[in-house]
């Protein structure tokens, strides 16, 4: 009876096998775990240990694969539920500190060795944000950022990610050492302006999914030479002659998307202010 049943158990074990290798988009990547066997590991933005630390997971936290095999021959690229926010991260880990919980008879190592190759990473959202945090708060959740400086009486901390598949320089205000203000300053360089529109578009309508319609829209012309000629309007926007701009309200935080230029340049922006904090952060530029 005892031979019987390991020998069901045996032929479970090569179906399943079989309906990996016959059906890998069925099971996933992501349906693979891993765990921490180190006392701990710490998960980096990119495939480099000299990078930003996004998080520090302790030993025996399970995570999700992303990508079936490795990148950089010895990083996984994993996401995982934070203990400390309680949000989804991911983020790259280094074999030597996980171990293997599913059987790596189908794994792909991604070859990236050459620099300039940039690295596909999941990025993030828009979410609330932690008011009234301070810098080293900020720091064991971000990791160490990759600029700090002290403007007209605010300490502020930049980091280098993405957000919504765009790449994002993320700076957090601090008043009296407390978080009082985020901005997202989106870096598009396009030949073609008027793809800075479409990326407003994007940032926008990933604001609606998270907080709903905007409270106000707005779109102002300064000068209106290219109001009739939609194939300009990017043109219009370098030039200061468009700017457009979005709205939110909730319990906690004003969000404001806006699109301007001056000088050629574009600059698309989202900024968040902790409500509470606002007066604070107001009297910290004074």
């Amino acid at each position: 009876m005892r031979n019987r049943a390991k020998g069901i158990r045996r032929w479970a074990f090569l179906l399943f096998l079989i309906l990996l290798v016959v059906q890998p988009g069925n099971l996933g990547a992501f349906e693979k775990k891993l765990r921490v066997s180190s006392d701990y590991a710490h998960v980096y933005l990119q495939p480099d240990s000299s990078g930003t630390v996004v998080d520090t997971v302790e030993r025996g936290q399970v995570l999700s694969l992303l990508y079936s095999g490795k990148t950089k021959r010895s990083w996984y690229y994993i996401c995982f539920k934070s203990e400390k926010t309680g949000s989804t991260k991911s983020g790259y880990v280094l074999d030597s500190e996980v171990e293997l919980l599913f059987d790596p008879l189908k794994s792909i190592t991604i070859m990236e060795e050459s620099d300039d190759l940039r690295v596909s990473y999941a990025p993030r959202t828009f979410e609330e944000m932690h008011w009234g945090w301070s810098k080293k708060q900020v720091v064991e959740l971000e990791g160490s950022p990759a600029d700090q400086r002290r403007v007209r009486g605010q300490e502020i901390m930049r980091y280098q990610q993405q957000v919504i598949n765009l790449d994002c320089a993320i700076d957090y205000f601090f008043s009296a050492n407390k978080l009082s203000r985020t901005r997202f300053s989106f870096e598009g360089d396009y030949l073609d302006k008027n793809a800075y529109l479409q990326d407003y578009q994007r940032v926008k309508g990933a604001l609606v999914q998270k907080f709903g319609r905007p409270l106000e829209e707005a779109m102002k012309w300064n000068d209106t030479s290219y109001k009739d000629d939609f194939s300009s309007w990017g043109e219009a926007v370098s030039l200061g002659h468009l700017e457009l701009s979005s709205r939110w309200l909730t319990p906690q935080t004003e969000i404001t998307a806006s699109l301007s230029g001056v000088d050629d340049q574009i600059l698309l922006t989202v900024e968040y202010a902790g409500l509470e904090l606002k007066e604070l952060a107001m009297k910290g530029q004074e």
